[in-house]
């Protein structure tokens, strides 16, 4: 399935998972591997309702609980699309176990086997390295995006279902950019940022960010067909 060649005609789409229980202004108490609140759950739902008429050909996900139960309302309402565990989307600085499979099906019913275990060079001994340096944790972005737009066809559509922090990394990585650190790209529980790729008429590739965090589905106000646009645009382009 996968080439060495990164595809020149893809959209990724970016989200953060809904509230986490570590997410509320004044947590009871922190918690490793923290679920969905309430709130978050509602959230969850109006991502996926948005998400459901879209197209989309894969959803990608962090192992963590609170990524899981998101992308599982995304699953639900596209007949249970299978679901890809990618553990080099953990936020930044997580230095526990993420859920088993058996577990991880418990939470979202569509999800596929682990294609393998963390270790050296995916994100298993860099922890702490991450946390010193953030330029490790951009470099695993990288990685990412890199490994993302190397497994699919051209003019697919990959849905990414991350974390406040690491998703930064990614959008850094996406727009193929080096901000430093303190360089902030805010990301809001479910958040969506959209970045796609096509051949531009010189021949060389045309990065364009489409949306940025873009929460519109809490508040009824939807920009699905922003993201939409860019799809068919991009089939336009590579049928051109």
């Amino acid at each position: 399935m996968e080439s060495e060649k990164e595809k020149d005609n893809m959209t990724i789409l970016i989200a953060r998972h809904g509230e986490s229980v570590n997410n509320l202004p004044d947590p009871a108490g922190y918690m490793l591997d923290p679920k969905l609140t309430e709130l978050g759950l509602a959230q969850a739902r109006l991502l996926g309702e948005r998400c459901a008429g879209l197209r989309i050909d894969a959803l990608i996900t962090s192992p963590l609980l609170r990524a899981l139960q998101t992308v599982n309302e995304i699953s639900v309402r596209r007949d249970s699309q299978p679901v890809r565990i990618l553990h080099e989307l953990v936020e930044i600085g997580t230095d526990y176990p993420a859920l088993t499979h058996g577990e991880a099906v418990k939470v979202c019913s569509a999800a596929l086997p682990y294609e393998a275990a963390p270790g050296p060079g995916d994100y298993g001994d860099s922890f702490e390295l991450e946390i010193r340096d953030p330029w490790y944790s951009l470099a695993r972005a990288y990685r990412v995006i890199s490994r993302v737009r190397q497994s699919y066809p051209e003019d697919s559509t990959v849905l990414l279902v991350g974390h406040g922090a690491f998703n930064q990394r990614l959008i850094a990585a996406a727009l193929r950019a080096s901000f430093p650190p303190d360089f902030i790209f805010s990301q809001e529980n479910t958040g969506v940022t959209v970045v796609d790729y096509r051949p531009g008429d010189s021949g060389r590739e045309v990065t364009r960010l489409v949306m940025m965090n873009d929460t519109s589905h809490l508040y009824g106000t939807q920009c699905a067909g922003g993201i939409a646009q860019s799809v068919a645009a991009n089939s336009a382009a590579r049928a051109n």
